[in-house]
């Protein structure tokens, strides 16, 4: 059995729902004194059948079955009469704001077509209901990502404009594809606008890098195989100890690429790819180990581990260098429109064997054989001339 205050609801919820008996005798009256028509009389099928399962509903207190039902009569019939009930359901769930959304929409589409007295009483419920709602703005540290308040998708982020939402506690969550979600809860008053800041993270660690291009600076840009926009670029890319292949490429150009490690740091990380024009360049690909030594081309570093890309057609010098390694150096020559492959491997350095064992011999030949070693040392090994240090593997060309 209801109790009398929601008895009382019910009966001011389905108020325009209920159609009105007019006794036989009233229809002898004048056409003007006649009462008009109630919603139910406006509808007929479907939108009908849903009417009467709608105050069925309402009547067991099923709120949302009955919102439900309502709707689907409007639906049906797009009489804008039905939408004051669509609203009397959500009012009685405490949905207030979708419930002003809903009378605010009867008014607009009933304009000329609802009598001042129900127009009077859709006011009077505005009224009454505003004192339940607020605002709420969502922001949100990464832009596309999806708004939820208490499960209902509001928008992406950056929202235009605070949503409307009834006051109480309410939960707000935000996500979006490659990042964490972020849940949170808001205590929102009448009337007081409310903030709330989300922070999503992405679900691996990233870096932030610019990617210019020389020669053709709108080139497109790839990274790893796939298309990321125009140069110059900025975007961030996955933290790993495996290097990220970056290229560009643009229509009459010689495609570049270069590979880099990605590391975490707090400024972007610079990338300058150089693109020159077909006709005037040849290809070089340098292959380094091992993968971390430092890459030159007529000392410049252009990367590290391996590098290719278009370069003039001429005589460049290419030199491979890591602390601790020989340093590796060699003229190559580039042909126009062709490529030339370089492989260099660094022998390691270990000069430094020769400190512990001239210290064991000094100690077992005595100090007259020590003078004589170190008098007859000389200071440095004598300089090697050309373009490849000592012990430097030196590998073929391939064509």
């Amino acid at each position: 059995m209801m109790n009398p205050r929601t008895s009382l609801a019910a009966v001011l919820a389905i108020s325009l729902a209920v159609p009105v008996y007019v006794p036989r005798e009233a229809h002898a009256q004048p056409a003007a004194a006649k009462k008009p028509k109630s919603v139910r009389e406006e509808l007929a099928g479907d939108a009908l059948a849903a009417w009467d399962r709608a105050v069925e509903l309402f009547g067991a207190q099923k709120w949302d079955g009955a919102q439900a039902e309502f709707l689907h009569a409007y639906e049906a019939s797009k009489n804008p009469r039905v939408l004051f009930n669509t609203a009397m359901s959500l009012k009685a769930e405490g949905r207030y704001n979708k419930a002003i959304d809903r009378l605010r929409q009867e008014l607009s589409e009933g304009a000329g077509r609802i009598s001042k007295e129900e127009e009077a009483k859709i006011n009077g419920e505005l009224s009454v209901l505003s004192e339940y709602v607020s605002t709420l703005l969502v922001e949100v540290n990464e832009p596309g990502a999806t708004i939820l308040v208490d499960g209902e998708t509001v928008g992406q982020s950056p929202l235009d404009k605070p949503v409307s939402v009834t006051v109480g506690q309410r939960k707000i969550q935000v996500s979006k594809a490659g990042f964490s979600t972020a849940t949170d809860s808001l205590l929102v008053s009448g009337k007081v606008p409310a903030r709330i800041a989300m922070k999503i993270e992405p679900l691996t660690r990233t870096a932030l890098v610019e990617v210019e291009v020389q020669g053709a600076p709108s080139a497109i840009v790839k990274i790893d195989g796939k298309e990321v926009g125009s140069a110059p670029y900025k975007g961030r890319v996955g933290i790993s100890n495996e290097p990220h292949v970056f290229e560009a490429s643009q229509t009459g150009y010689e495609a570049a690429s270069q590979s880099v490690v990605i590391k975490e740091q707090a400024e972007a990380q610079k990338i300058t790819l150089s693109l020159s024009k077909q006709q005037e360049s040849g290809k070089l690909v340098v292959t380094a180990t091992p993968q971390d030594a430092v890459i030159e081309i007529d000392g410049k570093p252009m990367g590290a581990g391996r590098w290719e890309g278009p370069i003039s057609a001429r005589t460049h010098q290419v030199t491979v260098r890591k602390k601790g390694y020989y340093t590796w150096s060699q003229d190559v020559e580039v042909p126009r429109g062709l490529d030339r492959s370089v492989t260099a491997t660094l022998n390691e350095d270990r000069n430094n064997s020769f400190v512990p064992w001239l210290i064991g011999t000094i100690v077992i030949v005595g100090g007259g054989t020590v003078a004589a070693v170190l008098m007859f040392q000389p200071k440095d090994q004598t300089p090697i001339t050309g373009t490849l240090g000592p012990n430097v593997e030196h590998k073929a060309f391939r064509f």
